[in-house]
């Protein structure tokens, strides 16, 4: 009997990937800054209950987003990592490495609280973690934490990270450790720009090398087979 793929909610991605991903896969979402990558998330919370981790914007603007692009929101809960980064305690605001900490165990303690089945977590940005002043043993845990709590689910995880010019060991890490990438990028050419897809690793599913070019129109529209004008 074969093990049940878990579809992304993109059908041209599920057919790359030969029918979806393994339940408990933890994939590297990996893009250009200017590519608009977080409409790939928006996509991938329209599949299944989602617990979204917000980091680096407020979660009313992120609702607002998914609204504007006609996603449905009510199936998604957040876990408000923005609001606790930047939240006063009376008139002080606590800063720093202290802050930092504070944060990592708000969301471990998070992580630790789901039990639900077949979820997507979805984190945006791990980029964010990265930059935290922890030690990376820290950053570490937390990574095992997001696996395991994947695992357990039996449902998708994504880690949303911006590319650099540098790649940090600690990213290298991270990626080394997730079950799959899916690299986004920009290219420019004379007339035009392109958004493009490729799945450099996956774990137990098929490695086809495609380029899978996408715009963003209402939506995400994705084509295997030629250029989009």
């Amino acid at each position: 009997m074969t093990e049940k793929l878990l579809s992304t909610g993109l059908p041209t991605l599920d057919n790359e990937l030969e029918g979806g991903l393994y339940p408990g896969t933890l994939v590297y979402l990996m893009a250009d800054s200017m590519t608009m990558a977080e409409i790939f998330l928006y996509q991938f919370i329209q599949q299944r209950p989602s617990y979204y981790v917000n980091t680096e914007r407020k979660k009313e603007y992120i609702i607002t987003n998914l609204k504007q692009y006609g996603y449905d929101e009510s199936n998604v809960k957040f876990i408000d990592v923005h609001k606790k980064y930047y939240e006063k305690s009376g008139k002080l605001v606590v800063g720093g490495v202290i802050r930092d900490y504070m944060i990592l165990d708000f969301i471990v303690k998070e992580l630790n609280l789901i039990d639900a089945k077949e979820i997507n977590l979805i984190i945006d940005t791990i980029t964010f973690f990265q930059y935290l002043e922890v030690k990376r043993n820290k950053l570490r845990g937390l990574i095992d934490v997001i696996y395991d709590t994947t695992k357990k689910s039996d449902g998708l995880g994504f880690l949303y990270g911006l590319k650099g010019e540098n790649r940090p060991i600690i990213e290298n890490e991270i990626i080394n450790i997730c079950d799959a990438v899916f690299d986004i990028s920009l290219t420019k050419k004379t007339d035009k720009t392109i958004t493009e897809l490729t799945i450099p690793k996956a774990r137990d599913r098929p490695i086809h090398g495609s380029v899978l070019k996408f715009k963003i129109e209402g939506g995400i529209i994705m084509d295997t087979s030629r250029e989009i004008a």
